[in-house]
């Protein structure tokens, strides 16, 4: 089954998020996101990424994890803001989106939380992965469900994925570019087993499952 396949039927399904429900929560460019707890596999110091071609606009690229390609989303872009570009401390919160991982771009993780009831407060009917907000103890966050995010592009793009994937990169020097190329050939070799399996249980998630051994 393809990528659009599988995001088509995704869409029909029932919302991940319930009330009451267990949140992982994160930031980027001060903006906060949300995802289900359920849905966390890692999350992942920032790699080298490659471009992919015909692919939605926040979809600023993917890196190779233990065979497995996993694309990478900007929230910003995916919320309608401008893409923020890369920085060598930033993060990839690595979900389960169905059949696939996807990593969401963050720069911080700020942890998990319970969101309040009433959970969704929605901007029109349409399920989709920009209209919901969830109340949290300290404030409001942006809700994305990995299953919803569209990843290939449903018209011809405006500019390449080798242009969106510079612009991502392009406040990164020399040296910034090496460490993210050391990482990408760290998680090339990465298997599955030392991630654990998708859905362990809140409370037991490491932030730096997949930095080790050594911290980069």
């Amino acid at each position: 089954m393809s990528l659009a396949e599988q995001t088509a039927l995704a869409v029909s399904a029932q919302s991940v998020l319930t009330d009451s429900e267990e949140c992982v929560v994160f930031a980027l460019s001060s903006q906060t996101y949300a995802v289900a707890a359920g849905q966390l596999r890692t999350c992942l110091s920032l790699p080298r990424l490659t471009a992919l071609d015909d692919t939605a606009d926040h979809l600023v690229g993917a890196f190779d994890l233990g065979g497995e390609l996993v694309p990478v989303v900007s929230p910003a872009v995916l919320f309608g803001a401008p893409l923020k570009p890369a920085a060598p401390g930033d993060l990839l919160i690595l979900v389960e989106a169905g059949a696939y991982p996807v990593a969401l771009h963050a720069d911080a993780m700020l942890g998990l939380e319970l969101a309040r009831s009433p959970a969704w407060e929605r901007a029109d009917p349409a399920r989709t992965p920009t209209t919901a907000r969830i109340a949290l103890s300290g404030g409001h966050a942006q809700f994305i469900d990995p299953t919803l995010i569209r990843l290939l592009a449903e018209a011809p793009e405006p500019e390449s994925a080798e242009v969106r994937l510079r612009v991502f990169e392009q406040r990164l020097d020399a040296a910034a570019l090496a460490l993210l190329e050391t990482r990408a050939e760290r998680y090339r070799a990465l298997g599955r087993a030392r991630l654990g399996p998708p859905g362990r249980a809140p409370g037991r998630y490491r932030w730096d499952d997949a930095r080790m051994p050594g911290s980069l």
